[in-house]
C-alpha cells in the first residue's frame, strides 16, 4: 500500500506545509525533513514522493490507486531513487552514482525524487557532491532529505533546502500509534506500552525499541529495587558492558527511578509507569527525595558512560549500595 500524508499521525504542521506545497504547484527542489529519530520524518518524505509522482493526487496526498502509486507501493518506480548508507556512511561514491542517475533521460514523464535517508550519515566528500548538485537541480528533480540530527549535515546543505520540522509526540500519541500496531498491541499488555510510550521522548519508534527489546525488564528492575538479589543484580549488570545512553535497556531503570524519586516528593500525576504506582510507593519511602534524586542522577551518568569493562561493576555497586545507607 502506498504511503499518504493523511497517514502521518502527530505532525500536523508539518503535514499541513507540505500539503500546501502540494496545491500550490511549487515544491522546492530541496526539501530537509528534520527532528528526532522515529516520530515519521521519513514516512512523511516517502507520502510526499508518492504524492509528487501520483497522477491524481488528492487533499490527503496519493490516490493509492493510478499505476505509478502502484509502483510507489512497489517499491519499483523508476523515478523514485534511493541514497542509503550501505554501512555506516553515505559516501562521494553514492552521490556520484545518483548524480549519474540523474543525467541520464527519464523513464517517465512523472517528476524525479531522490530520497536521501539519513542525510546526516553523508561524509563531507558527498555532502559537497550533493551541494554541486542542489545549487543547480536537474529539470523536474527534487531532492528529499531526512535528518535525525540536524548538527550533523553542513549548513551549506541546510541553507539550500526548504526546512520542515517534525517534532516529539505527545505520550498519549504515541501509546495509540503503538496500539494500533497488529504486532505490538495484541502481544503485549496495555500497561507496558503504555510505559514504553512515557520514556521514549515521543518517538513511536523508540517505544518499540523498548517494547522490543526491553521484555520484562519493568518486572526485572521493580525485584532489583525491591530486594538485594546478588545474582539479579549480576546479571542485570553484565548487560551494562555495552550499553550505551540510548540502549533501549537504559531507558527502563532510568523511568522507574525517576518515579521513585517523584513518588518520594509526594508528585503522583506525572509518573510513567502508573500501573507500577502501588509497587513503586513503599520503595520510595526507602529514601529522603534528596537520596532518590542523586540515585536517579547517578544512574543517568553511568547510562551515558560509553561501553567499557568497568560499567558492570559500577552498576553492581549501585545497586547495592540502594540497599544500604542512603
Amino acid at each position: 500500500m502506498v504511503k499518504r500524508l493523511a497517514a502521518v499521525r502527530g505532525q500536523d504542521r508539518a503535514v499541513a506545509l507540505l500539503l500546501r506545497y502540494l496545491a500550490s504547484g511549487k515544491v522546492p527542489p530541496g526539501i530537509l525533513f528534520f527532528g528526532e529519530e522515529g516520530i515519521g520524518k521519513e514516512t512523511a518524505a516517502e507520502a510526499f514522493a508518492a504524492a509528487l509522482l501520483c497522477r491524481t493526487p488528492g487533499p490527503g496526498g496519493a490516490c493509492g490507486a493510478c499505476p505509478d502509486c502502484r509502483l510507489c507501493a512497489a517499491g519499483s518506480h523508476p523515478n523514485l531513487l534511493h541514497v542509503v548508507p550501505e554501512n555506516r556512511n553515505i559516501l562521494i561514491d553514492d552521490i556520484r552514482l545518483l548524480q549519474e542517475e540523474l543525467s541520464l533521460k527519464a523513464f517517465s514523464d512523472r517528476p524525479r525524487v531522490a530520497l536521501v535517508v539519513p542525510a546526516d550519515r553523508m561524509t563531507v566528500q558527498a555532502a559537497n557532491a550533493l551541494l554541486k548538485t542542489l545549487e543547480e537541480p536537474p529539470p523536474g528533480t527534487h531532492f528529499l532529505l531526512v535528518s535525525h540530527r540536524l548538527s550533523q549535515l553542513p549548513p551549506t546543505i541546510v541553507s539550500r533546502c526548504q526546512k520542515v520540522p517534525f517534532s516529539p509526540l505527545p505520550r498519549e500519541v504515541v501509546t495509540e500509534i503503538l496500539l494500533s500496531l497488529p504486532d505490538a498491541g495484541a502481544a503485549r499488555q496495555p500497561d507496558a506500552i503504555r510505559a514504553a510510550a512515557a520514556c521514549s521522548g515521543g518517538s513511536p519508534g523508540r517505544a518499540l525499541e523498548v517494547l522490543e527489546e526491553a521484555e520484562g525488564e519493568r518486572e526485572n528492575w521493580l525485584r532489583l529495587l525491591t530486594k538485594p538479589d546478588a545474582a539479579a543484580i549480576s546479571r542485570t549488570a553484565a548487560g551494562w558492558k555495552g550499553a550505551g545512553e540510548t540502549a533501549p535497556l537504559v531507558a527502563v531503570p532510568l523511568s522507574i527511578l525517576r518515579d521513585i524519586a517523584l513518588l518520594s516528593s509526594g508528585v503522583e500525576a506525572a509518573i510513567m509507569n502508573e500501573d507500577l504506582g502501588e509497587l513503586l510507593r513503599p520503595v520510595a519511602a526507602r529514601k529522603s527525595p534528596d537520596g532518590w534524586t542523586r540515585a536517579l542522577r547517578e544512574l543517568l551518568a553511568m547510562s551515558r558512560m560509553p561501553p567499557q569493562a568497568q560499567k558492570p561493576l559500577m552498576l553492581e555497586a549501585f545497586l547495592f549500595g540502594l540497599h544500604g545507607k542512603e
